[in-house]
Parts: C-alpha cells; sequence; structure tokens
C-alpha cells in the first residue's frame, strides 16, 4: 500500500484548518539557497500530527498564529544552524509567534506545557520573540520548558518560576540578574 498524498499545498489542511502545508515547509533560506523543502511521507505524517494536536488548539485558544518555521530539510537545518538533526527535520517541531493584540509567547508556552502533548517548549529572545514547540512522542514526560535570552543557550525554567515572572510583569529583569 503507497503512503497517502501530502495535501495541497495552499489549502487548509483536513485536520487543522487555521493552517496550509504551505506555511509549514515554507523557508525563504530554502528558497534563497535552491534547496529542496519536501518533507519524506514519516515527516509529513508527524508534521500533520504537529499541526493538529498542537498548532490547530493553540490557534483556537490564543487567535491567530505565525509559523516561523516548520519542517525543515536535513539540509536546510545545517544552513539554518551548523546542525542536520533536529525536531523539524522529522516534522515535530514548530517556531512560532502569537498575532493576536495582547498575546505574548509566555502565556502560549504556560498553557501549551498545560494542555498539549509537547516535548519541550523554549521561549527564544524571552519574552518577546518566538516559541519553539515540539510534539511529545508516545509516553513522554511532561513538558520541559527552556528561556533563552539573545545569545545565551536555552536554560530549563520551571513552570511555576514562568508564570511567576508573567504574573509579576518581570519577564526579563529576573532572569539576568
Amino acid at each position: 500500500m503507497s503512503p497517502p498524498s501530502p495535501p495541497p499545498l495552499d489549502r487548509p489542511l483536513p485536520s487543522a484548518p487555521h493552517f496550509t502545508l504551505s506555511e509549514l515547509v515554507f523557508s525563504s533560506t530554502a528558497q534563497n539557497y535552491g534547496l529542496d523543502n519536501t518533507p519524506s511521507p514519516a515527516a509529513l505524517e508527524r508534521l500533520l500530527q504537529l499541526a493538529r494536536l498542537v498548532l490547530e488548539p493553540l490557534r483556537m485558544r490564543f487567535g491567530a498564529i505565525k509559523v516561523t518555521s516548520g519542517y525543515r530539510s536535513p539540509e536546510l537545518n545545517w544552513y539554518v544552524s551548523l546542525n542536520r538533526t533536529s525536531r523539524h527535520c522529522r516534522g515535530e517541531a514548530a517556531d512560532i509567534r502569537p498575532l493576536a493584540p495582547g498575546v505574548e509567547t509566555p502565556l502560549l508556552a504556560l498553557w501549551a506545557r498545560a494542555n498539549l502533548p509537547c516535548g519541550q517548549i523554549i521561549l527564544y529572545n524571552f519574552p518577546k520573540d518566538w516559541l519553539h514547540i515540539d510534539l511529545a512522542g508516545p509516553g513522554a514526560s511532561p513538558p520541559r520548558l527552556y528561556v533563552s535570552q539573545g545569545q545565551r543557550s536555552p536554560a530549563p525554567i520551571a513552570a511555576d518560576d514562568l508564570a511567576r515572572l508573567v504574573s509579576r510583569r518581570a519577564l526579563g529583569k529576573e532572569l539576568t540578574s
């Protein structure tokens, strides 16, 4: 039996109608360097799961979100991060930004950790920039939260600590002291 054919690029995904395959595989870097960013059938299946189980629920809860990076071929991932392996290469991760007024990435991170099947959630350039979120594997432990500011490597943060920072609006100050 042959694998199912991918959905049309610019049509809403059947199980995640607020997203298209086009936005989940788009990369200006791939276009600039002429790289093929077509997911394998296995990566496509996981990418569709990510859209259905993680991205669509976030969209339904918080309004519009922009996928800034979804699937990345190993070659594209090397151009982006000097690494040929990543959850992005397996169709299991996306970098996103909320577009709805007043919705910030820390709020999405806390809600996703409590409600969605995520493996790790990384707030990059905390608190204002983007959120990396990936799909948990079967039987995975609770999602792990990380924060990163500037050129620093992501550091683990407890959900309670992140919630305290969000509620106190001390978003960047306490992490640098």
